[in-house]
């Protein structure tokens, strides 16, 4: 493999690397927003629906 080749190789790999962190982190960041905002609904829940006067 000549080295005009390897770099080639190399710079789509560093690319695609790129694309696959984003992508995974934008996953992560709306699954993690998802998880708090129930994590609070479960909280107020029994605050807001309380039926004892």
């Amino acid at each position: 493999m000549s080295d005009n080749a390897f770099r080639k190789a190399a710079a789509v790999v560093l690319l695609l690397g790129m694309v696959l962190v984003d992508f995974t982190s934008r996953i992560l960041s709306v699954g993690i927003d998802l998880l708090l905002a129930v994590g609070v609904a479960m909280i107020l829940w029994p605050m807001m629906f309380n039926t004892k006067a």
